[in-house]
């Protein structure tokens, strides 16, 4: 709620959204240094540059929550993207933490080509990746429908490797296993909502005119990840790989919010049913993780 304000020629917008997911994302920060501390210590791998690369992380988080222009969307996913990469190998004379920060880098990057190629093909449709401006293109009917369709399609791919939807899941169960347990349990919180925070915000302002040929697609990789992540985190043996398919699972949960983000009369309640899901999943995920 409250009046909105914009900043950065509009390319972010701060309003109850973003205020409610900034208090995610720093909460998420607190809870991280102090799983951290002990954790890092214990580990024999502490080293300062662990808690500024985790600062510039939670930066990125909230400049993605409060983005209203796609370029400003991709510029804070590298942002918060980029310390986690360098933060998931930073137990560097373990071979696994190695392995996941060389994972997690090649499909982040995998991921933003995506994203990038998405808002390329957004723009030609519409002439713009200014969120507001893509609507009211849509709605004069001045658009290249499929290239607009394509490009939401290959932008809900790219953020779908972040928040881990099946199938783009591929990555998330060897980098929760390599990576040390603190960054493991800032990444599955933090990089998820912040994910979950871009895909509520461009699909309900940019994109509600699409919602006929998107919500098949959003309930079916909802239903997918619901079921994978659940029944493959049964046969683990390994509690850090566990949690990641639970973690898969739990996108699903989340990503039911955005299946009717086109119906104008329920989508208010559905991004706050998301909301509350996020705050509920980041208490839970910590208590789980931060006792290892």
């Amino acid at each position: 709620a409250g009046v909105a304000t914009s900043a950065f020629n509009g390319m972010i917008m701060i309003d109850g959204f973003a205020t409610f997911m900034s208090v995610i994302f720093l909460l998420s920060g607190l809870a991280g240094i102090a799983v951290a501390y002990d954790y890092l210590r214990r580990s024999g791998i502490e080293r300062g540059e662990y808690y500024v690369l985790l600062l510039f992380s939670i930066v990125g988080m909230m400049l993605m929550a409060a983005a209203a222009d796609l370029i400003m969307v991709f510029l804070a996913l590298e942002l918060l993207s980029i310390p986690l990469y360098v933060l998931a190998g930073i137990a560097v004379p373990r071979p696994d933490s190695e392995e996941a920060a060389l994972k997690y880098f090649l499909l982040g990057a995998f991921a933003s080509g995506f994203f990038l190629y998405g808002t390329a093909l957004v723009y030609g449709a519409t002439g713009s990746t200014a969120l507001t401006e893509i609507v009211s293109a849509t709605s004069s009917g001045s658009v290249n429908l499929s290239f607009l369709v394509i490009g939401a399609g290959l932008i809900l791919v790219g953020l779908g490797f972040k928040v881990a939807v099946v199938p783009f899941h591929m990555w998330t169960p060897d980098v929760y296993q390599g990576a040390p347990s603190s960054v493991t349990a800032f990444m599955a919180v933090g990089a998820k909502a912040a994910g979950f925070a871009a895909l509520l915000r461009i699909f309900v302002l940019a994109f509600p005119s699409l919602a006929m040929d998107m919500t098949p697609v959003l309930w079916a990789l909802a239903a997918f990840t619901m079921v994978i992540g659940n029944v493959i985190a049964i046969a683990q043996k390994n509690i850090k790989r566990m949690l990641a398919y639970s973690s898969i699972a739990h996108a699903g949960y989340i990503m039911m919010a955005l299946v009717p983000y086109g119906q104008g009369d329920v989508a208010s309640d559905t991004v706050a049913s998301a909301l509350f899901y996020l705050l509920a999943y980041m208490l839970t995920s910590f208590a789980a993780r931060g006792s290892r």
